[in-house]
């Protein structure tokens, strides 16, 4: 207690004096209303910065969990799509060609799920990266893999929660591609420099291609269902031999960039069976 009285004698000066100043700041804000609207004005503003920088903070910190959410709903409206083209595809069979229905509804038969890149290399001539799903997720080798923009590659390896993707930047990767709009297809192949650019090779000459046309995949492998966004023309080459064309495709992937992914997972056969069976029309009884 004496130290208390102590330390309030010897600072007796200031501590009146600020008393003195609180008083006169109260009074001067409560009796003068120009001085008043400054007052409001300026604790306002500071008010606002505070709470706007509280907000960033909070904001930064649950980014994870966003971006996770916004992740799972992506792999949801992309398995949508796969549904409704399987839908559309069995709808309007009286219009479609027996062969192009059953093409449809084959790559119809996928499913999407979300996850997250959480190692990868871009600079060697093999390259690799890693998601954290596997085979507890229903993971397995030769499964695609997609980004938010496109193509990403294939499932090579797998353990129990994570599993090692092949990208298209990976000179073992071997792509089926088209470009969009068109019957002709070739194979996609990265020859390592630059990893914004792969060559689409055995493209046809009778192709009608143009710088910035849309590469897709073609769907005549397992991997991907037809029409996934890969890259666009920035170069066409005729070769020696006069029959086919090298497409050098700016890739719409951005590998130094990738987050998240999504595999896609190919239905069982015996569901892709049933889904056929639909197509064929019942033989009647005699």
């Amino acid at each position: 207690m004496n130290s208390i009285l102590q330390f309030l004698y010897k600072h007796l000066n200031w501590i009146v004096f600020i008393v003195l100043e609180i008083v006169c700041f109260v009074l001067l804000f409560s009796y003068n209303n120009y001085q008043a609207s400054i007052y409001l004005s300026t604790a306002n503003d500071m008010t606002a910065r505070l709470l706007n920088g509280k907000d960033k903070v909070t904001t930064y910190f649950g980014l994870a969990e966003q971006n996770k959410a916004l992740a799972e709903q992506n792999a949801m409206l992309q398995q949508r799509v796969f549904e409704l083209e399987m839908l559309g595809a069995h709808h309007t069979l009286d219009s479609l060609r027996k062969a192009e229905a059953v093409s449809r509804v084959y790559h119809a038969g996928y499913h999407v799920s979300a996850a997250q890149v959480i190692d990868k290399s871009i600079n060697k001539h093999d390259n690799y990266l890693t998601i954290n799903r596997g085979t507890a997720d229903g993971v397995a080798p030769d499964m695609g893999v997609i980004g938010p923009d496109g193509v990403v590659g294939v499932v090579y390896k797998c353990t129990e929660h994570y599993s090692l993707v092949m990208p298209l930047l990976n000179s073992k990767s071997n792509i089926s591609c088209k470009v969009l709009g068109d019957k002709d297809f070739g194979y996609l192949k990265w020859h390592g420099g630059d990893p914004s650019y792969a060559m689409l090779h055995d493209v046809s000459r009778y192709s009608n291609v143009s710088v910035g046309d849309t590469i897709v995949t073609s769907g005549s492998s397992s991997y991907f269902p037809e029409g996934i966004m890969v890259g666009t023309v920035a170069e066409a080459t005729p070769l020696p031999d006069g029959l086919c064309l090298d497409l050098k495709v700016k890739l719409c992937t951005s590998f130094s960039q990738l987050e998240h992914a999504f595999v896609v997972r190919k239905m069982d056969a015996e569901e892709l069976e049933e889904l056929k069976k639909l197509l064929k029309p019942k033989k009647k009884k005699k």
